[in-house]
């Protein structure tokens, strides 16, 4: 019986939000410098947080953290 490799990306939309979102970003100086870098470029999405922000608030499985 031959083993196979699993799959080693597994998507998670909470994960993502949590390491490259809005909130994350404003944390550090650094990350404060990648938004304005952003900011300057006239780019429509700053963060990951801000694409999915309005789908987690209408899916009632993902709550605002307190």
């Amino acid at each position: 019986m031959k083993k196979t490799q699993g799959l080693t990306y597994r998507p998670s939309k909470t994960k993502r939000i949590r390491k490259f979102g809005f909130m994350k970003r404003m944390k550090t100086w650094t990350g404060r410098n990648i938004l304005k870098r952003k900011r300057l470029k006239k780019r429509a999405k700053l963060t990951a947080s801000v694409e999915f922000g309005s789908k987690m608030e209408k899916n009632k499985k993902f709550s605002r953290r307190k």
